[in-house]
């Protein structure tokens, strides 16, 4: 029986339906497919530096070394004790909890589209450390009003383990003190992350706003540590069989090792009890075709279980290929993260600015600087609270556009759809494999934009190529009877459609929306954009092609 205990869950029945696996699909009580799209909230009870606005993304990812500086939540939480004092800390971490996210936050991912949130937890959080069990009341209230939030706005939450007693991940993001996997290796750190699982399930057990449990996140990230793949098989066991001595109703995420990127330790038969668990694997900074997709397809069908990207991010013209390419394999996403401090070319939905005197903090606790006083270093921590509410934050809308491919987001026109697949989606008369290593089992032409040469991957790094390569420069290329299919998801009624394209030698591009078809004569190198109504509203098929000479294809975009 649960104990959690909120205003919303008293006397009420649940609105919203328990998910469960069924095959390699995900579905609801009615037997309806859902693929799980959100954010997560990281940042919240879990922080690192390029999130918080202490440093970038330059973590040592040695296989051993002490916390530092303000890396993450441990010493974020001793220079906050140190500036202002052991009485102001413990007050800090509750109010700026409280404050980072409300319900304004949960209801505005659903107002976006989204279905799910991925909700990072910190051990250290709820089960207080030091001899014996005693729980955190404090975060197991500011927990439940999450929860109930997603119960009003339909929004699933998964649970995920971000940071186990003891450190699973070897690097900062599990919040431990020396990178090393002491939940492994310590049988007091196995026991008490097994006691906050049975927890969980004992207070959320009959919550069908929460999706599911994810065990742990990035266990055993680097390769040094693939000595001890077999004691996290181990642990998956045990701690599946006594949340399942409890609940079974909600579904089982499991990573694998090397960042979620390996998933050939885990068997079919991980939830033996309930037949009822889910792969979860992690899509950074990788090219979105079937040398990415392939293999993940693969594991889907040797574990007979569902695939959940549980965390992603990068640039737009990236995501809204990828996203889309997930979803029509039945893949759902989860984007890292939903609100941090401002970074480029990142995914954030939510955004805030540190503020000021913040820098003085940084330099005390990462270069020795000059130490601000109690009283200084008090109010600048209450204004980064403050600079956390939404009311005080900017919303990048474009970002769960990309994300969703709504209106106005921007498709890049080689990021045509992968399903069905050739002879339907897509069709194309190249007889060369592609020189930029993208989709290249399509026989499509890629062509770069005028005057911009491929690079010389001997060069790269003196070159400065961009993490995408050559990927963010290309066009596609339709000859004579190739043609090319784009999905777009929840249109308004009224939008217009506009491509970006261009010709060498006359070439006619045919547009097809809504079973409408429109011819445009294409003359010029110039990029021309072209513009075609869309008749119908929800979930578009987009169809170019050529009907005759050549025809280079930017960009396509709803509004």
């Amino acid at each position: 029986m649960p104990v959690l205990w909120h205003p919303l869950f008293i006397g009420t029945e649940p609105t919203m339906d328990f998910l469960r696996t069924d095959g390699q699909r995900i579905i609801n009580e009615s037997g309806d497919e859902v693929i799980l799209s959100g954010y997560a909230l990281g940042n919240w009870m879990i922080q690192e530096a390029f999130l918080f606005g202490t440093g970038g993304f330059s973590a040592d990812f040695k296989p051993f070394m002490r916390a530092q500086g303000m890396d993450r939540g441990r010493t974020i939480d001793r220079i906050i004790s140190e500036l202002a004092g052991e009485e102001y800390a413990r007050s800090f971490w509750p109010r700026y909890h409280r404050a980072f996210v409300t319900a304004d936050d949960i209801r505005l991912m659903a107002d976006m589209g989204m279905n799910s949130v991925r909700v990072p937890l910190n051990a250290r959080l709820f089960l207080k450390e030091g001899p014996g069990y005693r729980w955190n009341e404090e975060s197991f209230s500011i927990l439940a009003n999450l929860l109930a939030w997603c119960e009003q706005a339909g929004i699933y939450a998964i649970l995920d383990l971000h940071a186990a007693v003891g450190g699973q991940s070897t690097i900062g993001c599990d919040d431990e003190w020396d990178n090393q996997p002491h939940l492994f290796t310590d049988r007091e750190s196995w026991e008490r992350t097994c006691v906050l699982w049975e927890e969980f399930a004992r207070r959320y057990g009959n919550l069908a706003c929460v999706a599911g449990y994810e065990l742990l996140n990035e266990p055993l990230a680097l390769p040094a540590f693939d000595r001890l793949d077999g004691e996290l098989l181990r642990f998956y066991d045990e701690c599946i069989g006594r949340i399942r001595a409890i609940d079974c109703r909600h579904i089982i995420f499991l990573q694998g090792h090397r960042f979620a990127h390996r998933s050939d330790l885990l068997r079919p038969d991980m939830d033996p009890v309930a037949h009822n668990w889910c792969l979860a694997m992690h899509i950074y900074e990788t090219l979105p075709d079937l040398g990415l997709i392939g293999p993940i397809l693969a594991e889907r069908e040797r574990l007979g279980v569902p695939v959940w990207v549980g965390e992603s991010g990068g640039a737009a013209v990236w995501g809204t290929v990828l996203y889309e390419m997930l979803r029509q394999y039945h893949i759902g996403a989860n984007v890292w993260v939903y609100k941090a401090v401002w970074r480029p070319n990142a995914p954030t939905l939510v955004t805030y600015e540190v503020p000021d005197g913040f820098d003085e903090i940084v330099r005390y606790a990462n270069e020795g600087g000059p130490r601000p006083g109690f009283e200084r270093s008090a109010r600048i921590f209450d204004a980064y609270i403050d600079k956390t509410r939404l009311v005080n934050c900017a919303i990048h809308e474009e970002e769960a556009r990309a994300m969703l491919r709504g209106a106005g987001a921007v498709v890049p026109a080689i990021g045509y759809d992968a399903v069905p697949g050739r002879g339907k989606s897509f069709e194309g008369s190249y007889p060369y494999c592609a020189f930029c290593g993208y989709r290249r089992e399509d026989p499509m032409e890629f062509v770069l934009d005028e005057g911009v040469a491929p690079y010389d991957v001997e060069f790269a790094k003196l070159a400065g190529v961009p993490k995408y390569g050559d990927y963010p420069r290309l066009s596609l290329r339709l000859h004579e009877g190739d043609f090319a299919c784009y999905t777009f998801r929840g249109l308004p009624t009224g939008a217009t459609l506009s491509v970006s394209a261009r010709s060498s030698r006359n070439g006619t591009l045919g547009v097809e929306v809504c079973r409408q078809a429109a011819p445009f004569e294409v003359d010029g190198m110039e990029w021309t954009s072209f513009e075609a109504p869309v008749t119908s509203s929800g979930d578009v098929v987009v169809k170019l092609s050529c009907a005759q000479g050549t025809v280079d294809v930017k960009s396509l975009c709803i509004r």
